[in-house]
């Protein structure tokens, strides 16, 4: 489900950067591994990201250092902007989106092939998610950097799941959220997950041995059946937003969420509510892996500044300032010295182990995409359903 997108044109110089973070944030020619050399003459540059999706200095440090005036447009759907890129005159110079978006981009020749020779810190790079990123999206990293990457795991308030399961339960599996027998047991303190087709039935299909990419019609069906007798019954709701605040609050006890919405929530509640104990944690059977990347789409009025941004983004200093403000890692490496506390913990910053056992979601074709909508709107709203794929049997069964 997508959202219409605005653009909110805003125009961005050093003068107005946040007062908030400069204490914390140092734009220094001398923090950066590959120093800038400026454009003698100012240059424009056309960027698009999500709002407060970026430490506030890094536009305003990017365009004191090269002389660059960046025009900023938020976004609020990243189809939308896949579909201005397609046209190749998206007014674009940059643009933030998901990997998920690339093998069709790239297959339709709307994107910049990178010369990396043009990104000298590119030899900063984390090959463990750069590899996992060439598996389905991106083959050779060829078109695109990494801007930020999270998972989808589970988060839990300690002493609820304690009174509920007892003392030494840690809900580190994908059990506690696809089990009836688990879930039976938690909805008494609130169960919630994603309103997302692609990460519920996705991880359903991990968790139950099937290829998360399947494209067999016959699997989501007895996928629909199985959540709707034995998950539906038991879960609050499913929300991509509203889950945030009432995690933080104590009134879920365990939900399936975003990495970096998470452990943003978790952060918030030791200010807010510090008698809520809560945790995020990356299921011990692996779980999706998702980027958010840079990249250059053609139609590009300045390639230089364009490559110069890029370049900009992965220096190790940048990248470790950006991710303490988002709550997500980065795809850079030798900047752990730069990283708040939180990011030591494994389940926010996987280990490179960790990575390897995780998986890629790739887009369907946009049948089988409206096949599975139809899907999951039979299981977000308890529909029952005969299936035409599926020959029926006991569907209450794990698989």
């Amino acid at each position: 489900m997508f959202t219409k997108k605005f653009y909110f044109i805003i125009t961005l110089s050093f003068i107005s950067l946040s007062q908030a973070y400069t204490n914390e944030f140092e734009c220094s020619e001398k923090l950066l591994t590959t120093p800038i050399k400026a454009f003698k003459k100012q240059q424009s540059l056309n960027f698009t990201n999500w709002a407060d999706y970026m430490l506030p200095n890094l536009i305003p440090c990017f365009s004191k250092l090269s002389n660059t005036r960046v025009r900023l447009s938020y976004t609020t759907d990243d189809n939308m902007t896949r579909a201005k890129v397609m046209t190749g005159a998206s007014g674009f110079d940059v643009i933030e989106q998901g990997a998920l978006y690339l093998p069709s981009e790239i297959k339709s020749n709307a994107l910049i092939k990178l010369d990396k020779n043009k990104l000298p810190n590119w030899e900063y790079r984390n090959k463990a998610i750069y590899d996992k990123i060439s598996e389905i999206n991106d083959p050779g990293n060829n078109y695109a950097i990494v801007y930020t990457y999270g998972t989808t795991g589970i988060a839990y308030n300690v002493n609820q799941i304690a009174k509920v399961l007892g003392d030494d339960v840690i809900p580190n599996g994908w059990k506690y959220l696809y089990d009836s027998t688990y879930l039976k047991k938690l909805s008494k303190c609130g169960v919630a997950l994603l309103d997302e087709p692609e990460q519920v039935f996705g991880n359903y299909f991990y968790y139950a041995g099937i290829d998360p990419n399947t494209i067999d019609k016959a699997e989501y069906e007895k996928a629909a059946l199985y959540l709707i007798h034995n998950v539906r019954p038991y879960v609050k709701y499913f929300d991509s937003n509203k889950y945030q605040n009432d995690f933080t609050a104590g009134n879920l006890c365990i939900v399936m969420g975003y990495s970096g919405d998470v452990v943003r929530s978790v952060e918030r509640a030791k200010e807010i509510n510090p008698s809520e104990v809560l945790h995020y944690v990356l299921p011990k059977e692996g779980t999706n892996i998702w980027f958010d990347m840079l990249m250059i789409p053609k139609g590009v009025k300045n390639l230089d500044a364009a490559y110069a941004f890029l370049n900009f983004n992965m220096e190790p200093y940048i990248a470790a300032m950006n991710s303490n403000y988002i709550y997500q890692p980065n795809g850079v490496i030798n900047n752990h010295q730069y990283l708040n506390e939180l990011f030591k913990d494994t389940n926010v910053n996987p280990t490179q182990e960790m990575i390897q056992k995780m998986y890629t979601l790739n887009m369907h074709p946009p049948a089988l995409q409206a096949f599975v909508s139809k899907m999951w709107m039979y299981v977000k709203y308890g529909i029952y359903f005969t299936p035409q794929y599926y020959q029926l049997s006991n569907v209450k069964n794990k698989t």
